[in-house]
């Protein structure tokens, strides 16, 4: 399994790929379309397997590793393939940037991380060149592949909640529940008119809670009778071990509840929920919001930008226009000021930067005095506000992305599958 997982992430890492090598005499390993696949490429990769130093079950001269190459050649060589039937072409700032985020990675200047390719193989001129042209090659790669499968993907809201209630009854295993306990136990040696009478008080008890009898002055009056009952008040035990101590399908969902009687193995219980705790619950904030931007640009300087989102809003206190006539006509975000610089429902931890005390406190329909975040100036006006559990808005987020994770993973399998079934492969074997 090490290998696959190995073999699968250097599918998309790797920066060796089949490149036909003029003026060498090699010996074909196989034939796709009308590229080819050289016995070296498939050493190339074997040594640099060897090299990565990863622990591996099957021995690095096996021919089922061997074959795993050759396998993930091919494939590559027809995705590269396709890219060029579709005319995919790759810019220089498209290059730049990869270049940039190794050298960030790596906490280097992009120069020095020019200067440590060159220096990897100074007897070999164009080793650099080869390099980018690699990395155009798994871009390309990339492209296609991303727009292959955004045509073939579609996820279905009826899909991402059937794997969203699998997720949120995964919790339920971490909720906690406060419990107070009514027991009739039972013994070896009762007759069954004894059972029978045990069964009739406990109906009669749940009776009279149903019909407004307090469970508290119930559990005082119980607690006088300890020949008939034992009573336990105020304790905490985990939603599991209640349901494995009576039934699996025990359904606790609100605090007040009562259950019962419940047949247990010390006799017949009568149970009131007094609190439910969640142990991931998490209640955040969000605001429904508009907002007028202005930008810093090569033309205005943060310092007029500033000067010209505090004069905006002196304006609108002022009544000389209103807040939609500065979004509308003044706002450098284009995209939002044509729905009145609607921004939808946001959580100020989800803006990615700090809003002061003032803002938190504002009325519905008020605006902000001038924010600063990394994409400028802001002014906002809150529309309304709501209380909700960010922790079901995480739960819907990941299945949403385990839906789309398991439909990467079919749906590039069935077009690589079309792939192979279209083109010419032919192994030969030596």
């Amino acid at each position: 399994m090490k290998i696959c997982i190995f073999i699968f992430f250097y599918i998309f890492s790797s920066i060796f790929y089949v490149l036909a090598k003029n003026n060498q005499v090699d010996n074909i390993t196989a034939i796709v379309n009308d590229e080819i696949i050289l016995n070296s490429d498939v050493n190339e990769i074997l040594v640099f397997l060897k090299k990565s130093k990863k622990k591996f079950i099957i021995p690095l001269k096996s021919d089922f590793l061997k074959e795993k190459v050759l396998e993930k050649l091919i494939v590559d060589s027809l995705i590269l393939q396709e890219a060029n039937s579709k005319n995919i072409n790759i810019t220089k700032e498209q290059i730049d940037t990869v270049i940039k985020n190794i050298a960030l990675k790596k906490h280097i200047s992009v120069n020095h991380f020019k200067k440590q390719i060159l220096l990897r193989n100074i007897k070999n001129p164009s080793y650099y060149d080869n390099f980018i042209k690699k990395i155009e090659i798994l871009l390309k790669m990339k492209t296609i592949q991303d727009y292959e499968l955004h045509k073939r993907i579609n996820i279905s809201e009826q899909e991402v909640n059937t794997i969203f209630k699998k997720l949120i009854k995964d919790n339920e295993k971490f909720k906690k529940i406060n419990l107070s306990y009514i027991l009739l136990p039972s013994f070896k040696q009762d007759s069954d008119n004894a059972v029978r009478n045990r069964i009739k008080i406990a109906e009669n008890i749940v009776y009279k809670l149903k019909k407004g009898y307090d469970f508290e002055k119930l559990l005082i009056e119980c607690e006088k009778n300890k020949s008939t009952f034992i009573v336990k008040k105020m304790f905490w035990k985990p939603l599991l071990d209640i349901q494995n101590s009576f039934f699996k399908t025990l359904n606790i969902f609100k605090k007040g509840q009562i259950l019962g009687p419940i047949v247990g193995d010390k006799g017949l219980y009568i149970l009131k929920v007094n609190d439910i705790h969640h142990k991931k619950e998490n209640i955040v904030t969000e605001f429904y919001m508009q907002h007028c931007l202005i930008k810093p640009s090569v033309i205005l300087t943060n310092t007029e930008a500033k000067k010209k989102i505090f004069n905006i809003y002196e304006n609108i206190k002022k009544g000389i226009y209103t807040f939609d006539d500065a979004v509308k006509n003044l706002s450098d975000d284009y995209y939002s000021s044509n729905k009145k610089g609607d921004l939808g429902w946001i959580s100020k931890e989800s803006l990615g930067f700090d809003l002061n005390k003032k803002f938190l406190i504002l009325d519905k329909n008020e605006i902000s005095e001038p924010v600063k975040s990394n994409w400028g100036w802001h002014i906002f006006k809150i529309l309304d506000r709501r209380q909700v559990d960010a922790f079901y808005k995480l739960k819907k987020n990941q299945a949403f992305n385990i839906v789309l994770n398991q439909k990467i993973i079919s749906e590039k399998n069935h077009w690589i599958e079309d792939l192979k079934n279209t083109a010419y492969i032919e192994i030969i074997r030596s």
